[in-house]
């Protein structure tokens, strides 16, 4: 007999409760201890031997509250005179016992049929008013473990869950939960719902059974509960999720019941009644937490009204538009839009019994009183159902007019907004009539919207009308560019260093730049006709031929013109003002042909007039004189010239010049000049790089786009290569993963393209010369990191690099590897020959980076003399 037995079994009447402080403390700490595993083993298995007695001492602890039945309903004559506190830490005990698990068969069942007798007494004792917060919370808890237990529900899944409905379709839980407000109701929910999450197959394989039906409707009840969610109750969310999970399992078993159709329809009412937004003066008294709360049950809500939608379908959706057009005020019909979009992705496209109803011209007007928040739902409601309106385009002549009326009124434009970008969308091809008046509507957004709706305006007008046959793009896209132009240049005229100045310009290149996105190609259009598709190479050609018009030549050249305007005085030139000029050039820089594309060789003389204003300029002796802000300013130009380094390049649909000799020039130029400008910045170039991490990431990126998307331009470009490939020794010695990380990709590129097995290209001689050239500091700046130099975080990045260089140069490496472990401190006094020749010989063997990312870890440890530490585990 063990100690906890002989504990359990010598405590009396009294000694239960003597002792109980020291079951549940026991528990606990057990459950949290950290011992040696045998020792754990054994005192587990001490517990488990224990557990009936044990279980036996808190079950007559717990039941010192007794009461004797006279009617269904019971009534509770006498208490046994012991505090709630004991109860309250009987249970906790329970709570923590459990954990070391009950044998289902001999005594969980049993168990759980006394717990859930004993929750009725306590049940019984709150109605009357009398009853212990504390113990009512411990109780439920200890129960929602049990009806939880997923190894129970496993093994005998049908034995709890019919002894669990036997007690649940009893009247007094039911009755607990009607006459308690939510702190009463709560523990008692969330003990209901997690026993349906737990046996959710159960309940639908049962749905017409007494027990499983009155089980859902207490369900039902929970979702109904009286009040505003997360305003003044907290009920109502708990049993949101189940909804879901029994929708799943009724799809999954292909149960077919009337009762499931019923309490569903009852779930909709429920949840369209407690979506509706409480009273005005309710809400405005509620703090912003509550508001929060229920807006995160609305969209919890919302979930559960998807998941019945599988279930309803048609009669869910008449059921819902029925009560859209009938209610009698706002709130009730506004939460009836909710439930209507909320179920929108499921609706199919050839729905045609109620949605028109809700769409047609005197529906939409019926629901568009000047009530901003039920205004509000219409339109977020035609965005939902944008795509079910693109299969029924008559509809769309009463949809459009009302969201775009409503772009004129400043509580609802963002709302309308988001509803125009999803009717775009999705009826770019439905809306070709509306273009003229689509775009007249960007037209008035570039006067009386802010900014950012202007350009989301814009993007979804633009994309419509590339929707449509590029031959109708140049006339509908003149109004706008004839807009925009004109609004350019006179934002240039006004320009100064003054932020407030460069405002305007901002805000309009934003929103030329918003129209280019708008106008571009699909990417698989663009895939497919440069892999030689005919279709998309046709549709291409044909766009690149209207594209030629005057009046875009015309934008193309104004726009141009004035950016360059703008470099004649770079001293102004904001960081914000540089990035919107790029990217107003970068949107219509594409692999497709775009509307507002320049010449790609216009492109690389805009950017490398841009470098010279805002970057380096030659001085008189030919040497580049860096700017004061050359560090802030050239990482965005060096992205543009990564985009230009992807698409630049001859097209099936362009008669461009060769502009490799160009971007060769452009290129080494620029990484020339930041190898100029970092040795200015600090006294070591390891400092510099160190300072500034954005130009070092995006100059080893634009190196490493170049090598895997063009290396043909390398061979105009050495000097690029060959600085970056110098920087590379510099950026390996910094302890920064933003240092390391960048250099060490583009790195490994070059090792891996320059490998005699890899694939031949103009730039190979190059590359192999560049390799040949630096791989072996490449590989001293590597080993002395790994042996030390740099932190263990950064190991990852130099496994990389350094079994690119031993498995692509195998050979050579060899050689270097042996001359540089010759010396007796490299790369760690702590590494002894024995290591390093172990290191080495394992390194050069294996062809499994993960064999040797250990090898590299473990020769780590050995340098670092961390060799039986917790480091080394």
């Amino acid at each position: 007999m063990t100690a906890i037995q002989e504990c359990a079994q010598s405590a009396g009447k009294d000694g239960a409760y003597a002792i109980i402080e020291f079951l549940g403390v026991f528990a606990e700490e057990l459950n949290t201890t950290s011992l040696a595993s045998a020792e754990q083993a054994r005192i587990v298995q001490d517990v488990r031997e224990a557990l009936p007695q044990v279980l036996q001492v808190l079950l007559g602890v717990i039941s010192g509250l007794e009461g004797s039945p006279a009617t269904d309903t019971p009534e509770f004559a006498r208490r046994t005179g012991r505090q709630a506190s004991w109860r309250v830490r009987a249970w906790r005990g329970l709570q923590q016992w459990l954990q070391f698990g009950v044998p289902g068969d001999t005594l969980f069942l049993p168990l759980l049929e006394a717990v859930l007798a004993q929750l009725r007494v306590l049940a019984a004792y709150q109605l009357r008013g009398d009853s212990d917060e504390s113990e009512i919370a411990a109780a439920t808890t200890a129960a929602d473990d049990m009806v939880g237990n997923a190894a129970m529900a496993a093994r005998f899944g049908r034995s709890v869950s019919e002894t669990v409905l036997a007690h649940f379709a009893q009247p007094w839980l039911a009755q607990v939960v009607e006459h308690s407000d939510s702190e009463g109701a709560l523990p008692w929910a969330t003990m209901v719902v997690t026993f349906g999450e737990t046996y959710t197959e159960y309940i639908a394989a049962h749905l017409d059974e007494d027990h499983v039906t009155a089980y859902l409707r207490l369900v039902v009840a929970l979702t109904q509960f009286p009040g505003h969610a997360g305003l003044d109750e907290e009920v109502s969310v708990q049993p949101l999720g189940l909804w879901c999970l029994l929708q799943e399992a009724l799809a999954d078993s292909d149960t077919k019941s009337n009762f499931a159709h019923s309490a569903y329809a009852d779930v909709v009412r429920a949840l369209v009644a407690k979506c509706a937004y409480p009273p005005t003066e309710v809400w405005a008294a509620a703090d912003r937490d509550a508001r929060d709360q229920f807006t995160a049950y609305r969209r919890e809500a919302g979930d559960a009204l998807l998941g019945t939608f599988y279930v309803l379908r048609g009669d869910m959706l008449g059921a819902l538009v029925d009560s859209a057009l009938a209610a009698s005020d706002w709130r009730h019909a506004e939460a009836a839009l909710f439930a209507l979009r909320s179920v929108g992705e499921a609706v199919p496209q050839d729905e045609n019994d109620h949605l028109p109803r809700l769409f047609a011209p005197g529906a939409l007007t019926q629901l568009q009183p000047g009530l901003t928040s039920l205004h509000a739902a219409v339109l977020s409601l035609a965005g939902a159902y944008a795509e079910w309106l693109s299969a029924h385009p008559p509809l769309l002549a009463n949809v459009v007019p009302r969201v775009a009326a409503a772009l004129n009124e400043p509580a609802l434009v963002s709302t309308a907004v988001a509803a125009l970008r999803r009717l775009c969308d999705n009826c770019r091809a439905q809306l070709g009539n509306a273009v003229p008046g689509l775009v007249q509507l960007a037209r008035d957004s570039l006067q009386t919207l802010p900014s950012r709706e202007q350009q989301r305006v814009l993007e979804a007008v633009a994309d419509v009308i590339l929707a449509q046959s590029p031959s109708t793009h140049s006339t509908a896209l003149a109004p706008l560019i004839m807009s925009l132009l004109p609004a350019l240049q006179a934002d240039v005229a006004r320009l100064t260093p003054d932020p407030d100045a460069q405002a305007a310009l901002i805000d309009c290149l934003r929103a030329i730049e918003a129209l280019a996105r708008g106008l571009q190609f699909a990417d698989d259009i663009e895939e497919r006709a440069l892999t030689g598709d005919p279709e998309a190479t046709s549709m291409l050609t044909f766009a690149a031929q209207c594209y030629c018009d005057d009046s875009l030549a015309t934008f193309r050249a104004g726009l141009l013109d004035a950016l360059n305007r703008v470099l004649a005085v770079p001293e102004g030139l904001s960081d914000d003002l540089l990035e919107a000029m790029l990217a107003a050039v970068g949107a219509s820089v594409r692999r497709g042909p775009h509307a507002f594309a320049p010449d790609f060789s216009q492109v690389i003389s805009f950017v490398r007039c841009t470098w010279e204003a805002c970057v380096a300029r030659a001085g008189s002796d030919g040497a580049s004189v860096i700017s004061a802000r050359w560090a802030d300013l050239c990482p965005p130009l060096l992205q543009s010239m990564a985009q230009l380094a992807t698409v630049a390049a001859p097209k099936p649909w362009r008669s461009d010049a060769d502009t490799d000799t160009a971007l060769g020039a452009l290129l080494a130029r620029a990484i020339g000049d930041i190898c100029t400008g970092l040795a200015h910045a600090a006294p070591t170039l390891e400092a510099a790089v160190e300072q500034q991490p954005v130009v070092n990431e995006r100059a080893f990126d634009l190196g490493a786009r170049v090598l895997l998307e063009r290396p043909g331009l390398l061979i105009h470009s050495e000097m690029a290569a060959a600085h970056l490939c110098k920087l590379g020794v510099h950026a390996l010695a910094v302890p920064s993963r933003l240092a390391l990380r960048p250099a060490t990709n583009f790195l490994g590129t070059v090792v891996r393209l320059a490998a005699p097995s890899a694939r031949t290209s103009p730039a190979s001689p190059l590359l192999q010369a560049l390799c040949s050239e630096f791989a072996p500091a490449w590989l001293r700046a590597t080993l002395a990191g790994i042996g030390g130099a740099l932190p263990r975080s950064l190991l990852p990045g130099l496994s990389e690099l350094l079994f690119a260089l031993v498995r692509h140069h195998l050979q050579p490496v060899r050689v270097w590897i042996a001359e540089l472990l010759r010396d007796p401190s490299f790369p760690s006094p702590h590494a002894s020959e024995r290591a390093k020749r172990q290191f080495t010989q394992q390194l050069l063997a294996t062809r499994s980076f993960v064999r040797a990312k250990a090898v590299i870890s473990e020769f780590a440890i050995q340098c670092r003399n961390l060799q039986g530490t917790s480091y080394a585990s």
